[in-house]
């Protein structure tokens, strides 16, 4: 009930930010354009420490699951401004969900089933970018693993800790998909038209798995 009433007013904020991101690219005001990607990703940081206030009492600073949404929401200033580093700081993001994740439930075979199919498929979408990557090379196959390690556990918390968690699964197929056509566009180019698509899957993804903070 409380993740309801939160929605109430984030979903509003959410699109308004969604909006107005846009609006100020296609103004060319890209600096402007930054403040309201961070606004709406900020979002996430607020329903997991609202959602964790509710349910604890207190603060969630020593969260791991926390601090993903604080350093996506820092990274998403730094992608724009420099993609690796920004890439990096991403990274380091969802190295704090699995930590989060893993403690949720026992893994299994499952899980290390999912990764390594979701780890192929960001292999083969990239087949012909990597030779080409250099120096790169390392971060651009690092990058994938611990994305997949977030869809591993993530997806299959709903058969291991329950049905409440099918929102944080979907939100982590989400991430996935929103995170492999962002370096697709980066590395080979993607036509505009998708950039609205990669930013819902992504607030989508931030959105859904906040919902986990709820029921924790």
């Amino acid at each position: 009930m409380g993740f309801l009433l939160y929605s109430v007013f984030a979903l509003p904020l959410w699109c308004s930010s969604f909006a107005l991101y846009f609006i100020l690219r296609r103004a060319g005001l890209m600096r402007e354009s930054l403040i309201a990607k961070c606004a709406g990703s900020f979002l996430s940081v607020a329903s997991a420490g609202a959602g964790y206030c509710v349910v604890y009492g207190e603060l969630p600073l020593a969260h791991p699951g926390f601090w993903f949404f604080v350093l996506c929401t820092a990274a998403d200033a730094l992608l724009e401004i420099s993609f690796v580093p920004g890439m990096l700081l991403f990274g380091a993001a969802h190295a704090c969900l699995i930590v989060w994740l893993w403690g949720l439930a026992p893994v299994g075979w499952g899980s290390l089933a999912v990764w390594l199919i979701s780890y192929a498929v960001a292999f083969w979408l990239f087949r012909k970018e990597l030779p080409k990557l250099g120096k790169l090379l390392v971060p651009f196959c690092l990058y994938p693993a611990l994305l997949s390690g977030s869809l591993a556990l993530g997806a299959m918390l709903p058969f291991t800790a329950g049905a409440d968690y099918w929102p944080l699964a979907l939100g982590t197929l989400c991430f996935f998909i929103s995170d492999m056509m962002v370096a697709k566009s980066e590395l080979s180019g993607l036509d505009p038209k998708w950039q609205k698509p990669i930013m819902l899957l992504y607030w989508g993804a931030l959105y859904l798995i906040s919902w986990a903070f709820w029921l924790i």
